[in-house]
């Protein structure tokens, strides 16, 4: 018996066999005006704060302070952050009125201490991109994905030194063709949906606040 798949596949297939592709309008090429560093910077900041993320500039010295500052301000008082990430040691400088959990874990086993008990969460990045304003996330088991998918607060600490003018040109000069990372996750504002009577909401499925600590810009 033929399944509906196949009947919907020779459909499509009919369809297109005679098509004459060459009737098509030839494909028009975009060259991206060139920028300073200045300027991506500018872009990306622009489309952080039009996405509702909170930016933040400040030193590598600054962290633990910057963070303590915005968690007292939200009533908040724990923290989730990576073991051994990059940023351990500048995390753990936070104000001792700040409960630090590690994510020492197994996730499968603490599920409801990770969706109930964690109000926010920290991570590093790996780059970033002026045009669309994103944050380039590499998982690890240090920092794994549902570090900066579950909390509602997500902090991520980007360094301005690894902002790039497009993705286009990150996938280049990272080689990603040739050394494609099994998982990576690009973050451009806070978690949002339009699906319930097309009324925007932040965090259905993620962060409602994303808070960028910038640095070196």
């Amino acid at each position: 018996m033929t399944s509906a798949r196949n009947n919907i596949l020779s459909k499509l297939k009919s369809q297109v066999k005679d098509a004459d592709y060459s009737k098509l309008p030839a494909e028009q090429g975009f060259n991206y005006p060139q920028q300073s560093f200045s300027e991506q910077l500018e872009q990306f900041i622009t489309h952080l704060e039009n996405n509702h993320a909170q930016i933040i500039k400040l030193t590598r010295a600054e962290i633990g302070k910057v963070i303590t500052q915005e968690l007292a301000a939200r009533n908040i008082t724990s923290l989730l952050y990576g073991d051994n990430s990059q940023y351990t040691q500048d995390i753990e400088q936070s104000d001792s009125s700040i409960t630090l959990n590690k994510y020492s874990f197994d996730f499968a086993q603490h599920k409801e201490r990770l969706f109930n008990d964690t109000p926010a969460g920290v991570t590093g990045s790996r780059c970033a991109i002026a045009q669309t304003g994103s944050i380039v996330l590499w998982p690890t088991p240090d920092e794994p994905r549902t570090l900066s998918l579950v909390p509602p607060v997500h902090f991520v600490i980007v360094d301005a030194k690894t902002l790039y003018p497009s993705f286009g040109d990150l996938i280049e000069q990272q080689q990603w063709a040739d050394k494609l990372p099994t998982n990576a996750v690009l973050v451009s504002g806070p978690s949002k949906t339009a699906d319930i009577q097309q009324t925007l909401a932040y965090g259905a499925h993620g962060p409602k606040e994303l808070i960028v600590l910038l640095l070196n810009s």
